[in-house]
């Protein structure tokens, strides 16, 4: 893989030509034939009839063995092992799946952004990262006559010529229109009827064109917050490092608990590391995201970046976005391209997204024995619309068993990290030079959803205290997120407040 420069221009002005460059930034697709318009791309065969192209800066390894091969596209980490290039994990990975054929016990530690094409005895697949952060997106063979797959819908749309499905872009303008938060697609639906994501958990049959559920595929064995804590800072550590191999890293900073774990996890790289944090233009600077991240790095000795958004954006890169990414969040777009000027998309930008599924985002029932049903999503999620609901009365029906999972920490691993985080990187893919998230692997997960959710939740968030403590007990130096609500009762209280309204009126 092409690595990241190290030296950045910070002040120059990204050109007509240079966004060009970012056209389709880091997407793939995977078909019966290469699309016209990017015939350039480094292209594979795959199988007997489908075709890979891909973006040239996104990376492409293959490898063969005895009873099986395969393609990565994107790039993996080992924590393990943080030296492993992606060549010698897809090598391990093949000879272990040669031997026992097991592909998704050979993937669950694994983190990085990617998505993996495996030819075994078992078939022809293709499955994603722990969160689907590097998105797959494929056609409904019900419906089409060809089974395509893309990094997003608009590939497979002007494949197969397909028209957006009037329900669907209601619902998402509705969404776009109604406020905070950030727009999402619920269940595995797209902007086209015939066009379904890729859920995370689940890999694509590409001999049939169908999806299957391979997690949870037995039930979750609770831990102590003690015994767990040793396996997951170890994790964490590894996989900062693991990257930090790769990359030059930029490290986001804010007050949250999620950036502060991840920065504990960063202390063996500490002397190489670059942290920022985005000061958007309606916060002044002492803003807790702004002056708590300032104290804390000043105290660490580390170099802290504070980027000054712009609230301008231009007509070409807003395009751009658009073009890439489709139905993007456009409060986003003076951000991105303030960002892209800054580091002119030679750093990977980290973040701690994903960590959330571990915290206890959304609020459980208030009674241990209620059912959580559609009606209890749409509440939480604030999502009061008759498309959300049939999307999460299906997801409901197809996640019936799980295995002593919290259902909601579930819903919001594949439907919310899977859907508005996927589509945020996708968006990010126009201003870095890739993402990683130190917390997208599904071992590195399972081993925190094990810990009790007392441990887990707020206020206290025990289980990142004492992970602070054990990685790096500087990092607790500054107040984490003072004086604030945690977000899901926020999110709660909005629904119930508008629920209210409608029913006074």
């Amino acid at each position: 893989m092409r690595q990241a420069g190290k030296n950045v221009d910070k002040h120059r002005e990204v050109t007509s030509d240079s966004v060009e460059q970012l056209r389709y930034h880091l997407q793939f697709t995977l078909g019966p034939r290469i699309p016209d318009d990017l015939d350039a791309w480094p292209k594979r065969k795959v199988g007997d009839n489908l075709y890979l192209a891909a973006h040239p800066d996104l990376n492409l390894d293959e490898e063969v063995g005895a009873g099986a091969s395969a393609i990565l596209i994107g790039y993996m980490l080992d924590p393990s092992n943080p030296q492993a290039s992606n060549s010698d994990i897809l090598h391990s990975l093949i000879s272990r799946v040669s031997q026992d054929g097991d592909l998704f016990a050979a993937i669950e530690p694994l983190g990085g952004r990617w998505a993996l094409i495996v030819n075994d005895k078992l078939g022809l697949r293709l499955v994603g990262d722990a969160a689907g952060l590097r998105q797959i997106f494929y056609s409904d063979t019900r419906q089409t006559d060809e089974l395509w797959c893309a990094s997003q819908p608009r590939h497979i749309a002007e494949a197969l010529q397909l028209q957006m499905d009037r329900e669907a872009v209601d619902f998402i303008e509705w969404f776009q229109t109604k406020g905070p938060p950030e727009s999402w697609w619920p269940g595995d639906s797209s902007q086209y009827r015939e066009v379904r994501r890729l859920l995370p958990n689940h890999y694509l049959d590409l001999k049939t064109g169908r999806p299957q559920r391979f997690w949870p595929f037995k039930k979750l064995a609770a831990r102590s917050l003690d015994d767990a804590l040793d396996g997951v800072a170890e994790t964490l550590a590894g996989m900062m490092q693991s990257a930090a191999q790769r990359f030059d890293l930029a490290v986001a900073m804010s007050a949250g608990w999620d950036s502060r774990l991840m920065l504990a996890a960063c202390k063996p790289i500490a002397a190489e590391l670059c942290c920022y944090t985005s000061k958007r233009p309606d916060m002044d600077w002492n803003h807790m995201d702004v002056d708590i991240p300032t104290k804390l790095l000043a105290k660490l000795g580390l170099a802290h970046d504070i980027i000054e958004l712009r609230p301008e954006v231009s007509p070409a890169f807003a395009a751009l976005v658009n073009r890439n990414v489709p139905f993007a969040h456009t409060s986003r777009f003076a951000a991105l391209q303030t960002e892209l000027n800054y580091y002119q998309g030679r750093k990977v930008g980290v973040t701690g997204n994903v960590s959330e599924v571990a915290r206890c985002f959304y609020p459980r029932p208030d009674s241990p024995g209620q059912a959580v049903t559609a009606e209890y999503l749409m509440t939480v999620t604030g999502l009061q619309h008759p498309f959300a609901a049939a999307q999460y009365s299906a997801w409901l029906n197809k996640v019936s068993a799980p295995m002593n999972y919290n259902i909601l920490d579930l819903f919001y691993w594949e439907q919310r990290a899977g859907s508005w985080f996927a589509q945020n990187c996708l968006e990010f893919d126009t201003t870095w030079y890739d993402v990683f998230v130190p917390f997208n692997s599904r071992g590195l997960l399972m081993e925190m959803l094990a810990v009790d959710e007392a441990d887990r939740q707020a206020p206290g968030h025990e289980l990142y205290r004492q992970l602070m403590l054990k990685l790096w007990p500087a990092v607790l130096s500054e107040p984490i997120n003072p004086n604030t609500t945690p977000k899901g009762l926020k999110r709660l209280s909005r629904a119930i407040e508008r629920r209210l309204k409608r029913f006074l009126r």
